[in-house]
């Protein structure tokens, strides 16, 4: 449980920490002040140069989820300090696949879920799971 659950764990909890972060970054009156940078790539294909083309203050909400996923697996299910490390890894290697031209699918993630949020603003705001965006009515094929 504290390895290739603890993973699972971190990325679900990611995805339900970031993906309202990121709805709330698309309300009217904040995007075009923090996330309408980010979004000038309509198809990203940079990898890491565009997904970390971002707002300071978005980073730190991206940071932040990402430590409450850490946080919750370490004291739910005792991850082991080796699965943090392929989690952070692996997290990195997704967000560039994200925002790269390639068409990768596997265990219900996929490449194109994020480059349709990029193509239309109001969709995928979840960047693994699409959980949320099932949820919210927000998930656009």
């Amino acid at each position: 449980l504290n390895t290739l659950g603890a993973l699972w764990v971190m990325f679900i909890v990611l995805d339900i920490c970031y993906a309202p972060c990121h709805h709330i970054l698309h309300l009217p009156s904040i995007y075009p002040l923090i996330h309408k940078h980010h979004h000038r790539q309509h198809f990203p294909t940079r990898g890491y140069l565009d997904a970390g083309n971002e707002h300071p203050i978005e980073h730190l909400v991206g940071v932040l989820c990402t430590w409450a996923s850490v946080l919750t697996a370490v004291y739910l299910v005792h991850a082991h300090a080796l699965v943090l490390f392929f989690f952070f890894n692996i997290h990195a290697a997704l967000a560039m696949l994200n925002h790269s031209p390639y068409d990768v699918e596997f265990l219900g993630y996929s490449v194109g879920n994020h480059e349709m949020h990029h193509r239309k603003f109001t969709a995928n705001y979840a960047q693994y799971s699409m959980l949320y965006d099932h949820v919210m009515g927000t998930f656009a094929p």
